[in-house]
């Protein structure tokens, strides 16, 4: 919207009002360093407009980076000006930090994104990779983790996920990540491989958060067991 790409930069010429009512003839080198620096957070602000997230994240986060241009130049014309600052100068700075948390909590909450799909079936190292963002993930979208001991072709595997799915090769076997899937969803992918491949053994989890590495030791465990 228009009026969330204009904000950060009416943000920034507020921080610059007392430059209309007094002289320069304060630290004028140092003012212009925050000039310049209230300058890229208001155009950095004005492109996050655009960016394809949740309209409350990208809210959020333009008003976040608008109140930290907005407290970049109104310390700059003070420095500039020479005038005293006072308990308001530090509003912009703490406005500014409470937005982007909210931004945060909105973007890791119900509007977290799916991670980008893997070309093609990866490794354990593009899983230990990939663990700590799978683990945030899970806190706020729980994840199906779907173990398969199958001696499968990755190429064949991959052709039954949805898309946005992961697939990681494993000692023995695959973890599949369902990213905004259902438990159901799971069966009916299980049914569809147990048609194609010779699935020896598998485990299926809802995983809500934690480490990775002892969900996946249950999954593995539990197969075992099958097995």
């Amino acid at each position: 919207m228009r009026w969330l790409f204009l904000l950060p930069w009416a943000l920034f010429l507020l921080g610059l009002s007392p430059l209309a009512f007094l002289e320069p003839s304060g630290q004028v080198e140092r003012g212009l360093w925050l000039l310049a620096l209230a300058l890229a957070l208001a155009a950095v602000a004005s492109l996050y407009s655009r960016f394809p997230v949740a309209y409350g994240v990208q809210a959020f986060l333009v008003a976040g980076l608008g109140f930290l241009a907005f407290q970049a130049a109104l310390e700059s014309a003070l420095l500039l000006t020479g005038a005293e600052a006072s308990g308001f100068t530090v509003l912009g700075g703490f406005l500014g930090a409470l937005a982007l948390g909210g931004a945060f909590v909105l973007g890791t909450g119900k509007e977290a994104p799916l991670l980008p799909a893997l070309e093609g079936v990866g490794g354990r190292e593009d899983l230990l990779r990939l663990a700590g963002a799978l683990e945030g993930l899970a806190l706020r979208r729980p994840l199906v983790l779907v173990y398969l001991s199958t001696s499968a072709p990755p190429e064949r595997l991959q052709g039954e996920l949805r898309r946005g799915d992961l697939a990681f090769r494993l000692n023995g076997g695959y973890l599949l990540v369902l990213q905004g899937s259902r438990p159901e969803d799971a069966a009916g992918l299980l049914r569809r491989l147990k048609e194609r491949f010779p699935l020896s053994a598998y485990a299926v989890e809802r995983w809500r958060g934690g480490s990775l590495e002892r969900v996946l030791a249950r999954l593995e465990a539990e197969a075992l067991l099958q097995s």
